[in-house]
């Protein structure tokens, strides 16, 4: 974890801070002296630093601060915001919804089952509210974006103890806890602020490319109607597509076990990086009122606390961009040859396109929270890939990309399709060369370590034999070497 401040005492936002409870150089005479009287060299609201100032104030400053801030943690806090955002009405689903739902789904299995390989296990598909998707998916949620909060968390810390002036670390002891509590509950509430935004236009459980709600099929029915809607299409329709999408998801997650884990270290490693820019904390409390309070929440949800990028961070967010995008190329292509049966599956397939990679309002939402946005951008890039290898080659093709984290498409991938298997092929031809060469450094070695031995006569008269024997061996791992190090021999 870095931070962007130099430490300049000219420059210290925590300062700002405490110069606002005691005034300058440590003296009690700041903006919270009672009522904002005047100090004792008779200036505004203490500023010349004269006013008695009770230091149990503080106590009960930060007392109310925390009180409004936490909400009992993070996913507390992030249930609550998220319940108070959830888009209305938000209809029950009854039985006939279920049964609808349950009916798609076995209808998606089979037509799944001829283009792809099955992957058993899921559980009962179901059918849910939007408050539903909140609450099953709040826990995956949390543990997907856990790093990032607790790396802004450490940063805001150490920032807090390097600059807090040393006269008043014995006074704010336990203010290290309370401001990591508050973060949470920041945390927390924009988390939940985005759920209950996103919980109004989600339409299935892995809609993020991220099989969030374990391995539950589910559709967000309370959203499906309103979806068709704007497709144009029947709800039956719609919901079969999408039924068929979501079973795609879990069975690719199921036989790929590491995919998940390929997302998790992308986050990961963004998160190992968060810089959180102490000019933005300084403007804030240079204008903070503390008769506004709540103002100072309204900041830290609008992005106060939002990691800034770096380097390392960009490089973490185009491996999560490409990873999402092959998942949903890969999901895209399989759904539209699996529901050939559907009328309209042509037009369903591009509103789910533009769906996915139009920015929304919870994106940005999203984006404020973490500084990155969880969408396929190359999603139309990634399914051209996957087309051009099932038509090339055959499913079996198309599907074998997933069974290594190596032959995962990269940048250079998704901006040129078509070369994907010779970039492939040449990886491979450039690892048997170093494999053979590797052979050869090894041979020779031996050979020279051997022959060298004349320092005494009863090693010397053997190394001629050792030297002759060793370069027959050489000789046979060069011919012998060629064979395993090709590429149409080695089994990759």
């Amino acid at each position: 974890m870095t931070d962007k401040n130099d430490k300049d005492p000219e420059d210290n936002p925590f300062g700002d801070i405490f110069g606002m409870f005691f005034g300058p150089n440590g003296q009690f005479g700041g903006a919270f002296g009672p009522q904002g009287g005047a100090g004792a060299s008779g200036t505004p609201g203490g500023q010349g630093g004269g006013l008695p100032f009770d230091p149990s104030m503080l106590g009960g400053l930060l007392s109310q601060l925390q009180g409004m801030m936490a909400g009992g943690g993070a996913e507390a806090t992030a249930k609550q915001s998220a319940t108070r955002t959830i888009p209305t009405p938000d209809p029950a689903v009854n039985d006939d919804v279920r049964r609808a739902t349950t009916d798609a789904f076995r209808l998606a299995e089979l037509w799944l089952e001829a283009v792809t390989d099955v992957s058993p296990g899921n559980g009962e598909p179901v059918a849910l509210s939007r408050r539903d998707w909140v609450e099953r998916s709040l826990p995956g949620w949390q543990e997907l974006v856990d790093p990032v909060r607790a790396n802004m968390n450490g940063a805001m810390n150490e920032n807090m103890a390097a600059q807090m002036p040393e006269e008043l670390r014995p006074m704010l002891q336990g203010a290290s806890q309370m401001f990591a509590a508050m973060g949470d509950s920041m945390f927390g509430m924009q988390l939940g602020e985005a759920l209950g935004a996103l919980s109004g236009s989600v339409l299935g459980g892995t809609d993020t490319g991220l099989p969030l709600l374990g391995t539950t099929p589910a559709l967000v029915e309370a959203n499906v109607t309103g979806a068709a809607a704007e497709m144009g299409v029947e709800t039956t329709e719609l919901r079969i597509y999408l039924a068929v999408r979501e079973l795609a998801h879990l069975w690719l997650y199921a036989r790929s076990p590491w995919l998940a884990g390929h997302v998790t270290t992308a986050l990961a490693k963004y998160a190992a990086g968060v810089e959180i820019d102490m000019s933005r904390i300084q403007d804030l409390t240079a204008n903070l009122d503390p008769s506004n309070l709540e103002k100072l929440s309204e900041d830290i949800r609008s992005g106060l606390l939002a990691p800034q990028p770096t380097e390392a961070q960009e490089q973490a967010k185009e491996t999560l961009t490409n990873v999402l995008s092959v998942v949903e190329g890969w999901v895209d292509v399989v759904t539209h040859a699996a529901c050939s049966g559907l009328t309209h599956r042509d037009e369903i397939r591009e509103a789910l396109r533009n769906r996915l990679v139009v920015e929304s309002e919870a994106d940005r939402t999203f984006a404020g929270l973490l500084g990155i946005q969880l969408r396929p951008t190359r999603l139309r890039d990634a399914a051209a890939l996957f087309t051009y290898l099932e038509r090339s080659e055959g499913a079996e093709a198309r599907d074998a990309v997933f069974t290594h984290p190596d032959l995962l498409p990269t940048t250079a991938d998704l901006d040129d399709p078509l070369g994907y298997r010779e970039r492939r092929t040449q990886d491979w031809s450039t690892d048997t060369d170093l494999d053979e060469a590797l052979s050869r450094i090894l041979a020779e070695g031996l050979s020279d370590g051997t022959s060298s031995t004349e320092g005494s006569d009863t090693t010397a008269e053997g190394s001629d034999t050792t030297a002759e024997g060793s370069d027959t061996t050489a000789d046979d791992s060069s011919e012998d070497g060629d064979d395993p190090g090709r590429p149409d021999d080695r089994d990759r």
